[in-house]
């Protein structure tokens, strides 16, 4: 009496699928009603671990794509920031070097115009000394 609980139990829990049922019937049309049924159990029950399995497979392979998504993105900001700082450090280096050259100029304008006045007063000390006469002079 308990084996036969125990295999109403069992067969409870396992139900055969029509589908099965015809496979089994085909593949095994020899065999007891007894062993066809075991043998349906026997394939639902592996159909059962095999659909588990893609489905864990399926959960992995999604956490495996939103794991790299998330890389992907954050290796996007990082580099985002990292070209940001470039760029700023690539305009303040222009804006020191057009700095730097406008003092050089601003130098430079400045060097002309003093050696501008001199030569100026050289001129007109010279144009002076040519023009008076001895009279001037004295």
């Amino acid at each position: 009496m308990a084996t036969e609980t125990k295999t109403t139990q069992e067969s409870a829990i396992v139900t055969v699928s029509e589908e099965t049922k015809a496979l089994v019937e085909q593949k095994m049309s020899d065999e007891s009603d007894e062993i066809k049924q075991k043998m349906g159990e026997l394939v639902e029950l592996i159909k059962r671990r095999a659909e588990l399995e893609l489905e864990s497979a399926g959960e992995m392979t999604r956490e495996a794509y939103i794991t790299a998504i998330n890389q992907a993105k954050s290796t996007l900001k990082k580099t985002e920031d990292f070209f940001a700082e470039q760029e700023k450090s690539l305009a303040q280096k222009i804006q020191d070097f057009n700095n730097e050259a406008n003092q050089h100029w601003e130098s430079f304008v400045a060097d002309i115009q003093k050696m501008n006045n001199r030569v100026d007063k050289a001129i007109e000390a010279a144009w002076k000394n040519l023009t008076e006469t001895e009279e001037t002079k004295s």
